[in-house]
């Protein structure tokens, strides 16, 4: 609990006391609903929660099994490349999007990772000591996120979409007995949290380090996997 307001504390102080004007001050309110989740998933982390939670498994999903929240989990990163290229573009390129993705990615991996090994929270199933807080949700609803800034503005089913597919991911996260309510909550939050301070952080990389050098992204897809190469030319 106190690595979770810990990282609340420096967020929030991030935000508000860059004096450079290159970076994109993130509102009080873009606050709110995260910090709710993570408040809301740090109580659940009580035996009481995991125990109603454990009862309500074994009545109703007992049996149940799917590999789709794998999938899911990159839905909404998906349709933020996939509208660029087929030419419904956002408020950014598809190369900015691209540094975006990194840079809010690396937040949410140190994030969720650093949690995950020192809090040893046990996986419902029993699997093993990392379930706290749930990657697979952090990444879906970073996506979510990204997808609200890029195209919420052109139309709000966007952004109702990204995060519908970002739930149905936490959601399924819990129904395959891989994941506490608790652990969904505050992976929600820190992927939110994660995209938007990319979007802060971005315009002073831009400012600071890409102006006037070449920058080149270069996607590759091989038929099994998807990596990039990133170079910045100084």
């Amino acid at each position: 609990m106190k690595k979770i307001l810990l990282f609340l504390l420096f967020t929030a102080q991030f935000s508000q006391a860059q004096q450079d004007t290159t970076f994109r001050k993130m509102k009080t309110k873009s606050f709110i609903v995260p910090v709710a989740l993570m408040a809301t998933g740090t109580v659940a982390l009580g035996s009481y929660f995991k125990d109603s939670q454990r009862s309500y498994y074994q009545k109703n999903f007992a049996d149940f099994r799917t590999r789709l929240d794998d999938i899911s989990q990159a839905g909404p990163l998906g349709i933020v490349f996939g509208l660029d290229i087929i030419g419904v573009h956002g408020k950014h390129t598809f190369g900015e999007k691209a540094v975006l993705l990194i840079i809010s990615e690396s937040i949410m991996l140190a994030s969720v990772n650093g949690l995950k090994y020192t809090t040893d929270v046990l996986r419902p199933d029993g699997s093993a000591y990392n379930s706290f807080p749930s990657g697979h949700t952090a990444n879906a609803f970073l996506g979510a996120d990204m997808l609200s800034e890029e195209y919420g503005d052109k139309s709000i089913w966007y952004s109702i979409g990204g995060y519908s597919i970002a739930s149905a991911t936490g959601a399924m996260r819990m129904m395959n007995n891989r994941h506490w309510v608790s652990d969904v909550l505050v992976g929600a939050g820190i992927g939110i949290l994660s995209s938007k301070a990319s979007y802060a952080i971005y315009p002073w990389l831009k400012e600071k380090v890409f102006k006037k050098k070449n920058v080149v992204f270069l996607p590759k897809y091989d038929g099994q996997a998807t990596s990039a190469v990133f170079i910045v030319q100084l």
